[in-house]
């Protein structure tokens, strides 16, 4: 058996330890250059309030799954909150005794903070990247975590999880959105609108294909997870599962024409061929696979222990 020796042991740990770094930098400058509304500038509450109508409507049942209404007296903490498409919610739609709000990005806390005006909304910001150092919140002092398509774009999503549990009080809740493994963006969009009908990425694993397919193809770090393997992850950190559902979007329903087609396309994995071929549809016309809707937000609500 060969051992390294222990100067190569630490080069290689100096060598990682750079490319975590150069990740988390990636991912601060990728985020202030973008951000989900392509930093729009808002002309009042109106204008605000419709654009947040319209957001929730591309994505079937979001709102339903990562509610804002309910909060009335809760100490909220919007983590990743952009450019603050859930914040006004809470502020419009409920009564939190605090609202605070937390991202890497500057330019979209900055563009919140002036939303937020629009709206007279009182609201603490903070610039943070968690995964250099701790949330600036005392331990115990949040009732409700608000995290939507923040998670799955970080390097170590450890670090952002054990600080949710020690901000939020015993029994407080963490609502969580990350993008879904089983799911038509990545059984139909990715793998054959993308890769074969399209040529994009086809020479790339369907994860990296993925990546480059949802946030823009500069993303640093994008990921979809199994539900299990997220849950595990999660409860891992002090949590247990209260509830879970998925958000079909606007672009994977028109997509879905393509269902059949894709199944007859022998260079379709057969991972994709049996998801596609095992699709149900509720009442409302949404795929259905292995009893949940199979869109590309899962939504998740965990319950500190």
């Amino acid at each position: 058996m060969t051992f390294l020796g222990t100067g190569i042991v630490a080069k290689l740990r100096e060598i990682a330890a750079k490319l975590r770094y150069s990740t988390y930098t990636q991912s601060e400058k990728y985020w202030t250059d973008h951000n989900v509304t392509a930093h729009h500038r808002f002309k009042n509450a109106k204008d605000s309030l419709d654009y947040l109508a319209w957001r929730n409507r591309q994505y079937y049942g979001y709102a339903e799954l990562m509610p804002t209404t309910g909060a009335n007296g809760l100490t909220v903490l919007d983590f990743g909150c952009g450019p603050g498409h859930d914040l006004v919610g809470f502020g419009a739609y409920s009564n939190p005794s605090r609202l605070i709000a937390v991202d890497v990005s500057t330019t979209s806390l900055a563009e919140a903070n002036s939303r937020l005006k629009l709206h007279d909304i009182p609201i603490d910001f903070h610039q943070v990247d968690v995964q250099k150092k701790s949330l600036p919140i005392p331990e115990g002092s949040v009732d409700l975590i608000h995290s939507s398509g923040v998670l799955h774009h970080m390097l170590d999503p450890g670090k952002a999880l054990s600080e949710f549990r020690r901000v939020l009080k015993p029994g407080g809740v963490a609502r969580i959105m990350v993008y879904n493994r089983q799911s038509i963006w990545y059984h139909l969009y990715v793998p054959y609108v993308l890769q074969i009908e399209q040529n994009r990425f086809s020479k790339l694993p369907r994860d990296v294909a993925f990546q480059k397919s949802t946030d823009g193809p500069g993303c640093p770090v994008s990921r979809a997870y199994q539900k299990e393997a997220f849950q595990e992850e999660v409860e891992s950190y002090g949590f247990t599962l209260t509830s879970y559902g998925a958000a079909v979007s606007a672009m994977e329903m028109l997509y879905l024409e393509k269902r059949h087609t894709a199944l007859m396309d022998r260079k379709l994995s057969p991972e994709s061929q049996e998801f596609l071929a095992d699709l149900t549809f509720n009442d409302r016309g949404w795929p259905i696979n292995q009893g949940y809707v199979a869109g590309i937000d899962g939504c998740y609500s965990f319950q500190a222990v």
